[in-house]
């Protein structure tokens, strides 16, 4: 091999392994170590002291979670005289808003004000929320999916943030009732993990769409593309000059469990997000914003290319392995992991544990490089359905 040749083999090699190794395991260990005694958690706050509060759900085909959800929403810990949901159904063809109505009718949700409003055209979840966050005139607006269980306190903890002026957004953290596996457990035990060690250094990367609260001052409406809403709307929030917080003691569980299809399709969604956000945050890579610009480039900016990093890093360790014993180790500890996790989708739902979670990190990866070269291909623009199913 021609010596220029290898030279830049090898440093593209030796690159794209370095980058993985800190965006997979260097950067949560640093926030780990970083965020130790960190406290995010304020008292929820007393009556005489609470916002008004507006709850609103984007809808589309929720039939078989909304009643559920309503009597969730009946039975938080915050005064009813302070407390608004409205419910956006986006051009659904199921029964959503026929249930909606009757259970507001019911008397577990006595004195609960509920609005339905219905859009007969199925136009995308951003167009609802800018169209429906024009409507409020609440200090304080708290958006949630459908399919997430909320604590009895969750709006009086989120409360308790506001009473910083400079607040203007806040986010509970995520639980799944029922992972469809054990590699989307161990998945999203990492993901809380590194959001909770974003947030104790004042750098939270976004907020859970399950449940997250803004003050509707900060507001502004979102370009109608706009794929991962949740993300976008608290970081434009940060760069306009508010603070954004995120509260660990704040739990929405996840209720709908979702099969590995769905998972792919979800996971595709958000790399085409991810490559959009990359694009349309690039501000926040400003050595100014510090700790925020660190997150966000460790975090989301890798995460985009993370895909195409471990095929350079693979390729180029199998390309340079025989004429180097540090590439032939390199290689052959790769081929390993890839073999794994081949045996594990090989084997389904049969595969133990250490394969199942290989198996879920390569089909997340996969899913990821699908869905950065969907966004690249302009192939993100179709109308939002429900969130596990988009």
């Amino acid at each position: 091999m021609n010596t220029l040749i290898e030279t830049a083999l090898s440093a593209a090699t030796v690159g794209s392994l370095a980058l993985n190794a800190w965006h997979h395991a260097g950067w949560p260990v640093a926030l780990k170590l970083l965020s130790r005694g960190a406290t995010t958690s304020p008292a929820p706050l007393a009556g005489e002291a609470l916002p008004a509060i507006t709850v609103l759900m984007p809808a589309y085909n929720e039939a078989d979670h909304i009643a559920a959800k309503l009597y969730n929403l009946a039975r938080l810990d915050y005064p009813r005289e302070l407390l608004t949901v409205l419910i956006a159904c986006d051009g659904c063809t199921d029964r959503t808003a026929e249930i909606a109505r009757a259970v507001l009718a019911e008397p577990h949700c006595a004195g609960l004000q509920g609005i339905v409003v219905e859009y007969k055209r199925n136009r995308g979840k951003v167009a609802v929320l800018n169209g429906a966050m024009a409507m409020l005139t609440t200090e304080v607006v708290a958006l949630t999916d459908v399919s997430a269980m909320l604590p009895p306190d969750a709006l009086r903890r989120a409360a308790a943030h506001f009473a910083d002026p400079k607040l203007g957004a806040v986010g509970g953290t995520y639980r799944i009732d029922r992972p469809g596996s054990a590699g989307e457990a161990k998945y999203w035990q990492y993901q809380l993990a590194v959001k909770r060690g974003e947030a104790a250094l004042g750098a939270p990367l976004g907020l859970h769409g399950a449940f997250y609260c803004l003050r509707r001052a900060a507001w502004r409406p979102l370009p109608a593309d706009t794929i991962n809403d949740d993300f976008i709307a608290p970081l434009e929030i940060f760069g306009r000059g508010w603070r954004v917080a995120y509260d660990p003691a704040i739990i929405a569980i996840e209720v709908e469990q979702a099969d590995e299809a769905l998972d792919a399709r979800r996971r595709k969604r958000i790399a085409a997000g991810n490559a959009q956000q990359v694009a349309r945050l690039s501000w926040l890579l400003n050595p100014r914003f510090g700790a925020v610009a660190l997150a966000f480039a460790s975090g989301k900016g890798l995460r985009v290319i993370a895909p195409f990093l471990i095929a350079m890093g693979v390729l180029g360790s199998v390309a340079l392995a025989p004429g180097s014993a540090l590439f032939l180790t390199l290689a052959a500890a790769q081929l390993i992991g890839l073999t794994t996790a081949v045996l594990g989708m090989a084997l389904g739902g049969a595969a133990p544990r250490l394969l199942a979670v290989a198996r879920y990190i390569l089909a997340g990866h996969l899913a990821s490089a699908q869905g950065v070269l969907r966004y690249c291909a302009g192939g993100h623009r179709a109308p939002w359905r429900r969130a596990l199913a988009s």
